[in-house]
């Protein structure tokens, strides 16, 4: 066995059924208040038809984010006017988020006096709430290596609302949601929604009867057939650590958690590479700043202008491609423990997907449709790429009272 199996071996084909199945077990009982590695956050939302207005869309994703006014017309088309993007630092505190929103906020809505309603994707854990008929989230805790100082615990379009109100004087309403859940609202009729970015994470529509009662009862009011579970997939904790996965989960901010997400996203897969860098490349071979460079390791971008070895170039495209290959072993079963929740495991299964590792990786999605095929032989995935879907679902909410 060589050090790359040692300290990083795929998930042998054997096992990814079985941690298929203990997904779809998992994601059951926390649906029925029973142990679980999976918080299963319920939204107090629906499939929500297009109201006629004007808004921003805000989303505050784990390294980058976007302002984007909108306008939906009497016919119910949103159309997007503009977007301005941001880039969000490590860390940083509520009060300057706040002006930085706010900044782009003005810029995209062009001076416009009459207040507007605001609608914000956020990309971490939230409590769902209803606050006079908008959904607004309670700030459960940081991931994805970030901090926002200040605002855990807090209803987050609450402390914003009232922010513009005391340093802008704009008097409007603003609906806060997970992203997967904006994505899941904006997916045009798509089942499940998921993000492998610098996060991970997966979003289904789910019916009220599979759910306990007690559950249900975190949202008193809410009488809606159908429900949108926002997973928080990152937590799975059933799949067996590698060596590098307890080194980089020792050195993370929340040791013992988000186990799923540091073998699968962005956050933190360049630090997998760092932490096998020595024993599997060379201990001369470049530490790694980014997931990006990560995968130009494996389409050789990463060795312009650099003088690496050739062995060294050979033995980092192995360990880079084994790193994505584990990846997308993780994103796999997770999607088919959903899928053989929702009992959909035969034909075109649509799913709408974001985030930088999915769609620039190279060859990613058809990596993770490898790992479903030896899951589910007779589902076929059909990964969507809608354009501005998860800012349509920011806008939807942003404009209905629910």
């Amino acid at each position: 066995m060589g050090w790359l199996d040692y300290f990083y071996p795929l998930i042998p084909f054997e096992d990814l059924a079985r941690y298929a199945k203990l997904f779809q077990h998992d994601l059951i009982a926390a649906l029925h208040n029973q142990p679980s590695s999976l918080p299963t956050i319920l939204n107090p939302v629906y499939r929500i038809m297009p109201k006629q207005g004007f808004g921003v869309a805000v989303s505050v994703g784990g390294t980058n984010g976007y302002v984007s006014a909108f306008r939906i017309s009497k016919k119910g088309e949103i159309k997007f006017l503009n977007r301005k993007m941001f880039s969000l630092p490590e860390k940083t505190d509520k009060e300057t988020l706040f002006h930085l929103l706010t900044k782009n906020v003005l810029a995209v809505s062009a001076g416009r006096k009459k207040s507007f309603p605001i609608g914000i994707g956020f990309a971490y854990p939230l409590k769902p709430l209803l606050v006079h008929r908008y959904i607004d989230g309670e700030l459960l805790y940081m991931t994805k290596q970030r901090n926002i100082e200040g605002l855990v615990g807090k209803k987050v379009g609450q402390e914003y609302h009232k922010f513009l109100k005391r340093e802008y004087k704009i008097d409007t309403t603003v609906t806060v949601a997970n992203d997967a859940i904006c994505l899941l609202l904006g997916g045009d009729g798509a089942e499940v929604a998921g993000v492998v970015g610098t996060g991970l994470n997966f979003a289904y529509w789910e019916k009220r009867a599979n759910i306990a009662p007690l559950k249900i009862g975190q949202m008193p009011g809410f009488v809606q057939g159908e429900i949108a579970v926002n997973i928080e997939s990152k937590n799975f904790d059933k799949i067996k650590g590698s060596r590098l996965r307890e080194i980089v989960d020792s050195e993370s901010d929340d040791c013992g958690y988000s186990l799923a997400e540091k073998e699968a996203a962005g956050a933190y897969l360049y630090r997998i590479f760092n932490a096998g860098r020595e024993k599997i490349v060379g201990r001369d071979f470049p530490v790694l700043t980014s997931t990006d460079q990560l995968n130009d390791i494996v389409t050789g971008a990463f060795f312009n202008q650099r003088n690496i070895k050739e062995a060294e170039k050979k033995k980092a495209k192995v360990f880079a491609e084994r790193i994505f290959h584990r990846s997308a072993q993780i994103v796999a079963i997770e999607l088919c423990g959903i899928f053989q929740k929702i009992g959909k495991t035969e034909g075109i299964i649509p799913i709408v997907m974001e985030g930088g590792i999915f769609w620039k990786a190279k060859n990613y999605p058809a990596l993770v449709n490898l790992y479903m095929n030896m899951i589910l032989p007779k589902a076929i995935p059909s990964f969507a790429r809608l354009f501005g879907s998860s800012r349509r679902g920011i806008a939807l909410l942003a404009l209905c009272a629910l």
